[in-house]
C-alpha cells in the first residue's frame, strides 16, 4: 500500500496548466493522509505547498529557455545535481510504499530524474501533459512555418528538419536531449498517464518504450458555479502562455479585425511584442484565481487560438461552469469538450479568417445565450473534480 508520493516537476510555482495540476494534486494527496514530497529545481515555492505543510525540495538552477549559459544548457540534457539530490531523497524512502510521479522535467530537471528512479528501484508514473516523450520540441509543431508537424517523430526527416523556434543549432540540441531521454525511458519503462483520448491517440503509437498506461483526466479548478450571462458581456478572452504555438498573435489579429474587445491573460515570450502592437487589447499578465474571476465574470467567449494539438483544454472546463462558450480549433484536444454550434464554435486551426468568422458568429445575442445555456447544463463537475482525480491517482498508484 502506497503511503508516500514524491511529485516531481521542474518548478515549485504555478505558471501553467501542468504546474497547477501537480501542485493541486500534491495538496489533495496530503489532505488524504499521504506523505507528499514535492521535488523541483526552480523556486519560488507556491503558497499552497507551504500552507499545507508539504515537504518541498528545490535543488536550484535555471530555466533553459531563459539563459544561454553552456553549463545550464548541458544540465538541460543531463542534470547531475538533480539526479544526485533525487537519489539522496529516494535512499531515505521505502520503494515498497512510495511512488514517484513525474509531471515535468524538460525545463531544468532533465531526464536524469528517470535514471535516479530506476537506480533506486521506485515505481514511477509520468503524466504526459505535453508531447516531449515523442517530439524533441514537445509540441509536434513546426515553429518555423507555424503549423502542426506531420513527420514521424524520431525519424531521419525529423532529425534534419529545422522546426525549432530559435534555429537549427537549437534543434540539434533538442535532438541530442531527446536521444538521451529515450534511452532513459527505455531503461526505466515508467507507467504513463494520458489526460485526453485525443493526446493518447497521437502519443501512444509513437512511444519507443514498453509501458503500462492509465487514462486519468486532469482535475479542473471549479469556481463558484454561478452562471454568467455572456450576452451582456463584450470581452473575448485569451488565457495562457504568450507564445507562437499558443497562437497569442492569432488571437490578437482576429479580435482586432473583428472589432471586438480582447483581453489577454498570461505571459510569455511574445507578451511585450504583442502588447506594443495591439494597444486596443487589454494585457493583464499572469493572474491568480481570485483575479481571474473578475475577468471571467465579464467574458463573452473564451478563444482557444492554439496552432498545435495541445493535450487538454483545462481553461475550457473552467469556463464551462460559468456558461461561457468557447471558440476552439478543430485539431486541438479541447475539441473533446464542445459540440460545434451547440455548446461552442469550431474553426480551422491556425486560420485567422476562420477564427474571425467564429467570432462574428458569436456576436448574435440569441446565439451566444443558447450556446451558454447548453454548455452550462453539461455538468462536468464530478468528472473533473479534484476528488475524482485524486481517487483515480490512488487507484493507479496501488495497482
Amino acid at each position: 500500500m502506497i503511503k508516500t508520493v514524491v511529485l516531481v516537476y521542474d518548478q515549485a510555482f504555478i505558471s501553467g496548466g501542468a504546474a497547477k495540476v501537480a501542485i493541486k494534486s500534491a495538496v489533495a494527496l496530503k489532505n488524504r493522509g499521504y506523505r507528499v514530497i514535492f521535488f523541483a529545481c526552480l523556486d519560488p515555492i507556491d503558497n499552497q505547498l507551504t500552507e499545507n505543510n508539504i515537504e518541498v525540495i528545490c535543488v536550484g538552477g535555471e530555466h533553459i529557455a531563459n539563459t544561454k549559459s553552456p553549463k545550464t544548457m548541458l544540465r538541460g540534457i543531463w542534470n547531475g545535481i538533480a539526479k544526485k539530490k533525487l537519489e539522496d531523497l529516494l535512499s531515505s524512502l521505502d520503494p515498497e510504499t512510495t511512488v514517484v510521479h513525474i509531471h515535468g522535467w524538460t525545463k531544468s530537471l532533465s531526464s536524469s530524474v528517470f535514471s535516479a528512479c530506476r537506480r533506486k528501484g521506485f515505481k514511477t508514473f509520468v503524466t504526459l501533459h505535453e508531447y516531449f516523450t515523442v517530439c524533441p520540441n514537445g509540441g509536434i509543431f513546426n515553429y518555423q512555418n507555424g503549423k502542426i508537424c506531420n513527420k514521424n517523430p524520431g525519424s531521419f526527416s525529423c532529425a534534419v528538419c529545422n522546426c525549432d523556434k530559435r534555429n537549427y543549432i537549437q534543434k540539434i540540441y533538442r535532438d541530442v536531449r531527446q536521444f538521451v531521454q529515450t534511452r532513459q525511458l527505455k531503461k526505466l519503462q515508467p507507467n504513463v498517464i494520458y489526460i485526453t483520448k485525443f493526446s493518447r491517440n497521437i502519443i501512444e503509437k509513437n512511444l519507443k518504450f514498453r509501458h503500462k498506461s492509465f487514462f486519468i483526466e486532469n482535475n479542473v479548478e471549479i469556481f463558484d458555479r454561478v452562471k454568467v450571462e455572456p450576452a451582456e458581456n463584450s470581452d473575448y478572452l485569451f488565457v495562457g502562455r504568450m507564445s507562437k504555438e499558443k497562437g497569442a498573435d492569432l488571437f490578437c489579429e482576429a479580435v482586432t479585425k473583428s472589432g471586438v474587445k480582447g483581453v489577454a491573460i498570461g505571459s510569455g515570450t511574445m507578451y511585450e511584442e504583442l502588447k506594443e502592437k495591439y494597444p486596443n487589447i487589454t494585457f493583464t499578465g499572469w493572474l491568480n484565481s481570485e483575479k481571474m474571476k473578475e475577468y471571467i465574470s465579464k467574458a463573452r467567449c473564451l478563444v482557444i487560438s492554439s496552432k498545435w494539438y495541445e493535450t487538454m483544454g483545462l481553461t475550457i472546463l473552467e469556463m464551462q461552469v460559468k456558461g461561457i462558450p468557447c471558440i476552439v480549433p478543430d485539431r486541438c484536444a479541447g475539441i473533446e469538450y464542445i459540440k460545434d454550434k451547440v455548446t461552442g464554435v469550431e474553426y480551422k486551426i491556425g486560420d485567422v479568417s476562420s477564427l474571425i468568422d467564429a467570432i462574428n458568429y458569436t456576436q448574435n445575442n440569441d446565439i451566444i445565450s443558447k450556446l451558454s445555456d447548453n454548455f452550462y447544463n453539461e455538468d462536468f463537475k464530478d468528472r473533473f473534480s479534484i476528488e475524482t482525480h485524486t481517487e483515480n491517482l490512488i487507484k493507479a498508484y496501488n495497482q
